[in-house]
């Protein structure tokens, strides 16, 4: 456990890919042309489960658990598989209409682990990380959280770059400063 801000401590912390992980995020029924859910939900799951084994969340942690999705370029294939439809003429798949896949991703990981809290993503100028932890902060002094799920991510724009996430469980700490409020 670790402080991130100076009013929330970390209880778990993942980083995709983790060190030489060559394996993509499993695939994610409903989501195409893109792996961005894809990998908000793999990390997600990876960062909960970490803190609470296998899904639901214990039920006193699950009702006050927000998520906040961070991501400064957003989910750039989806995007693009769009425009190629609609440049080419054709028909685009049905998944890709009426579904803003950060909220729609977020839900799929709301609905497995059975968490209640606020869902908020972002597009931020400037630093993803501090600008995600700020907020989680944010949600947790006025009341709206306990817990907050921080997922950053963003898809490769040049050839040989890989995509890349991470995801915290921060919390308030405990009026003792010891460990995480219960």
């Amino acid at each position: 456990m670790t402080t991130t801000a100076s009013k929330t401590v970390t209880l778990q912390h993942i980083v995709w890919p983790a060190g030489g992980d060559l394996e993509p995020a499993p695939n994610l029924p409903g989501f195409t042309a893109s792996p961005f859910g894809p990998i908000i939900a793999h990390v997600a799951d990876l960062c909960l489960g970490g803190e609470w084994g296998e899904p639901p969340a214990p039920p006193e942690r699950a009702g006050h658990t927000g998520m906040v999705m961070v991501s400064r370029l957003g989910d750039m294939a989806t995007e693009a598989a769009v425009t190629g439809s609609v440049d080419a003429g054709t028909k685009a798949s049905p998944l890709l209409f009426y579904q803003s896949v950060p909220s729609a991703v977020l839900g799929v990981v709301s609905a497995r682990w059975g968490l209640g809290g606020p869902v908020i993503c972002i597009s931020p100028a400037g630093d993803p990380l501090a600008e995600g932890l700020e907020l989680a902060e944010l949600l947790i002094e006025d009341g709206s959280a306990a817990d907050v799920l921080v997922v950053l991510v963003e898809l490769a724009v040049r050839e040989g770059d890989r995509d890349r996430a991470e995801a915290l469980l921060v919390t308030a700490p405990a009026p003792d400063g010891q460990e995480g409020a219960a």
